[in-house]
């Protein structure tokens, strides 16, 4: 089944994106609100991990980069398999389009049309800006984690109606963020905000979710906003709309290689 905020059209990554709805935690949406002590923080740091994604997921994003600078808005498609499998095209304007990113397991390749390079992405580049946004690489195809790659306890609460969960890295794990804190609706159980912490403990950043609407079959938060913290960033926010999105559906293999990502279209 297909649904759409914007005409009729096949879903959605990032990472930061990215990657910036869960299955169980969307089909909860809108229900009467449960003691928090009800709620299993492994349980909602999985369903946090499917927040966009599924068994298979395709969808239509645009992407709004301000700085004290300029405005530029990038439309994207983005397929995802599972965790493991995420493909993002852009589509407009048409000096970047047909630019492609691809993550397989834990490496991640872009793809220019223009000088027809096929250019991976090592492990040292994962935290830097795609496409001159506020998201990074890692949020654009979600290399990392909740489930995995942190330990979750309860924070204190930051407003009525709300929840927090606290996340800090597993011993060994490959993330950059000292503690992540996320605050969640006690009714739906859907994020609301996620502020990161960098290695000295300051507030780094912080992703708003807004808009909860119907899209394949769920509810979700259409809306990601990501305003960077740091005085070098000061007059910076990068905002994602989801446009479209499609779960479970069929890709084929061939979706997800880099014959594939070489494709303009």
């Amino acid at each position: 089944m297909k649904t759409s905020t914007q005409g009729s059209w096949p879903r959605l990554l990032p990472s930061f994106l990215l990657a910036l709805a869960a299955c169980a935690l969307a089909g909860v949406a809108g229900g009467a609100e449960e003691p928090v002590e009800s709620v299993d923080p492994a349980l909602l740091s999985r369903q946090l991990d499917e927040l966009y994604r599924s068994d298979s997921s395709r969808g239509l994003m645009e992407m709004t980069v301000t700085t004290p600078h300029y405005e530029r808005t990038l439309r994207m498609q983005v397929w995802s398999r599972g965790e493991d499998y995420t493909l993002v095209r852009i589509l407009s304007p048409r000096k970047e389009e047909g630019i492609s990113s691809l993550k397989r397991g834990r490496e991640m390749w872009n793809y220019l049309p223009k000088i027809g390079k096929t250019i991976r992405v090592p492990p040292s580049m994962m935290m830097a800006s795609w496409m001159g946004s506020d998201f990074t690489n890692d949020d654009l195809v979600k290399e990392y984690s909740w489930e995995d790659d942190y330990l979750v306890e309860y924070g204190e609460p930051a407003a009525p109606g709300e929840f927090t969960l606290v996340y800090r890295p597993r011993e060994g794990a490959a993330v950059t963020w000292e503690r992540v804190e996320i605050g969640f609706d006690r009714a739906s159980r859907l994020p609301l905000w996620e502020d990161y912490y960098d290695e000295k403990g300051r507030k780094a950043r912080r992703l708003e979710f807004s808009e909860v609407r119907e899209m394949g079959g769920r509810h979700l938060p259409t809306v990601m906003t990501l305003t960077p913290l740091s005085e070098d960033k000061r007059g910076r926010v990068t905002i994602v709309h989801y446009l479209e999105m499609e779960f479970d559906l069929p890709l084929p293999e061939e979706t997800f290689t880099l014959a594939y990502l070489r494709r303009s279209r």
